[in-house]
């Protein structure tokens, strides 16, 4: 059973967000037929005005209906859950639930899931949720795999650090506790590595690290010797790293946070300030038959990016 990149439908949710700012565009010119999941209105019309050989549709993945319209001729899925969400379990059960009648019902082959480096750890509540969801695919029948990135590389401020006259870096917890980084280029060759392949992968499960353990004070080291100016580390109080992540994520319709938000907010950043979480790269270098990107690669690449950004600018 190959894949057939004329007529296969590949979905792919949160298609907005930065796991697949990526991965789209090395899939765009390969599969005729990809579909992209939005939650909003603004991310609709961007993704349109980009990809406009794609087809764009917006759901709300928590409903039923939603979850089976959006899921209707598929078939291959990447399934990418909202970010700390205070239902992300059920909205997990929700799509495998979809997903499912649509493989008995219809064209889908293939569910697969990013989920999280260690969802075992139940100290933390959004790994707890996605361990829940991991559970229920595994037991659902369907053909899956499971990709598990770390903590996204692409993240660290370099633009802002790189064009501040003197560069500080705000650490929402201990700058000196290590942790494994995952790479969005190596993470979006992983996963279409998987789609493409197809077979190959059903009923896998891929941690998916590009570092091994590092310090974030080590990485604004790194980074500080790349442009050549001291970059200052200094740690946030507790409780305003909460309310500055809280702030970047889901409100409810009063605009008040979940609690089930706050408090899975508050957990990561005691966590992320006394263990890490840590990994290995051997199987992400595997699947994407490469050697991963390293922080020193990575931050170099991104500052050739910003150069050739800011030339095109002036």
């Amino acid at each position: 059973m190959s894949v057939d990149l004329e007529n296969d439908v590949v979905l792919l949710t949160c298609a907005s967000g930065k796991q697949c700012s990526r991965l789209i565009p090395l899939l765009y010119n390969k599969w005729k037929q990809l579909r992209l999941a939005v939650n909003s209105p603004s991310s609709e019309e961007l993704l349109k005005a980009k990809y406009p050989d794609a087809t764009v549709v917006r759901a709300d993945m928590s409903r039923t209906d939603d979850a089976r319209r959006i899921m209707s001729g598929v078939t291959t899925l990447l399934y990418i859950g909202p970010s700390v969400h205070s239902h992300e379990t059920e909205i997990g059960y929700t799509m495998i639930d979809a997903a499912y009648h649509e493989a008995q019902h219809g064209t889908l082959k293939h569910f697969v899931y990013s989920s999280v480096l260690h969802p075992r750890i139940r100290k933390l509540m959004n790994h707890d949720c996605k361990r829940y969801v991991e559970e229920y695919l595994i037991e659902s029948g369907l053909n899956y795999t499971i990709v598990q990135p770390s903590h996204i590389l692409d993240q660290f401020p370099v633009e802002k650090l790189l064009q501040s006259k003197d560069p500080v870096f705000p650490a929402s917890f201990d700058p000196q506790v290590t942790f494994s980084f995952t790479a969005l280029q190596d993470l979006a060759e992983a996963f279409a590595n998987v789609i493409n392949e197809r077979e190959k992968h059903y009923l896998a499960e891929y941690t998916a690290c590009s570092t091994g353990p590092v310090s974030y004070a080590d990485v604004i080291g790194m980074l500080s010797e790349e442009i050549g100016k001291p970059i200052h580390i200094f740690k946030k109080d507790y409780y305003e790293s909460a309310d500055q992540f809280v702030s970047m994520l889901q409100v409810g319709k009063d605009g008040d946070v979940p609690r089930g938000t706050r408090d899975a907010i508050h957990r990561l950043l005691l966590y992320y300030n006394f263990y890490g979480i840590k990994g290995n790269t051997n199987v992400l270098e595997w699947l994407i038959g490469r050697k991963s990107t390293s922080v020193e690669d990575f931050l170099r690449q991104r500052i050739l990016e910003i150069g050739r950004k800011m030339d095109a600018l002036s």
